[in-house]
């Protein structure tokens, strides 16, 4: 904790040394950069994602394995806003962007019999001749502000960046039997940190184009959040750690309609995702598993 805050001091220098290049003049062109000359643009995208989360389990089934189940692989709809300001006379802009996804996913099963333990004690609760149905929901959201320099070159437009990162990932998991609710686990991940970032404009197949690799770091909180109802009681924990981030992305555009039209496609891998695990006993722990985030949008300029 203590060198990711250290960490985190360091990122406003970062950004004050690469903001300083405001006051200094553009260099000529001397490629084929695509970075636009206007100096505010607004993108709104929407689109699919697809997260790969620790899976979740509960519980003993007769018919073996796991009584309740999530793999954690889920696909959903993301939506995001993002704004460019550039700084017309220099190479610096300024960059920020919203977003929210959601997902969801059940499964059924019928086996003759099932013990679930409580996730406060452990305690062993059967039940038989009944079905099994596990609701799973995550939304995923956060925001980015970070400044960005391009220099326009023979390989086309090089840039680099840094800025305040905040994501988070909420996540419910709704447990029942025969339509009787047992209990609902909820687990809220908040990850706040910096991220620096390398990128590249401009045509790629006669179309414009860029790719962003960014890296990020990140103080992780993780709430977990017990609800009971015919296992009753109620109960609270909190993890904290550190995570490391990859982010790759690709966007392309074209004319269409008379409208800037652009398809992005990009993934992220997160190394600490805070988990619900079980102990000897079955009671419910935190822990933490590596985790991925994909997506695929489309963009229009405003």
């Amino acid at each position: 904790m203590a060198a990711s805050m250290r960490l985190m001091s360091l990122i406003p220098v970062f950004c004050i040394v690469l903001s300083s290049s405001l006051v200094l003049p553009s260099s000529h062109a001397l490629g084929q950069s695509t970075i636009s000359d206007r100096p505010l643009e607004l993108t709104f995208a929407k689109g699919i994602f697809g997260v790969q989360l620790p899976q979740y389990s509960v519980g003993t089934s007769d018919q073996g394995g796991s009584a309740y189940h999530d793999d954690g692989d889920t696909i959903g709809a993301l939506w995001e806003l993002k704004a460019v300001r550039r700084f017309l006379g220099t190479r610096t802009s300024f960059e920020t962007n919203a977003f929210y996804g959601i997902a969801f996913a059940n499964s059924n099963t019928d086996p003759s019999g099932v013990d679930i333990p409580s996730p406060i004690s452990g305690a062993s609760n059967v039940f038989s001749g009944g079905r099994t149905h596990l609701d799973a929901d995550v939304s995923h959201y956060g925001f980015d502000a970070s400044l960005r320099d391009t220099w326009r070159t023979q390989f086309g437009g090089l840039s680099t960046g840094c800025g305040f990162s905040y994501m988070a990932f909420d996540q419910d998991f709704d447990v029942k039997y025969s339509g009787a609710r047992l209990f609902e686990e909820e687990l809220d991940s908040d990850f706040v940190g910096g991220k620096a970032f390398v990128g590249w404009d401009g045509l790629f197949l006669g179309r414009q184009s860029n790719v962003d690799l960014t890296g990020g770091f990140y103080d992780v909180t993780g709430n977990y959040q017990f609800s009971g109802g015919s296992i009753a009681g109620s109960k609270t924990d909190e993890i904290k750690t550190t995570s490391g981030t990859f982010d790759a992305s690709f966007t392309t555009w074209t004319v269409f309609a008379g409208r800037d039209i652009g398809m992005t496609g990009g993934a992220m891998y997160i190394a600490e995702m805070p988990s619900i695990q079980r102990d000897a006993s079955g009671a419910s722990v935190l822990g933490t598993d590596d985790a991925a985030v994909f997506r695929l949008m489309v963009q229009i300029l405003l």
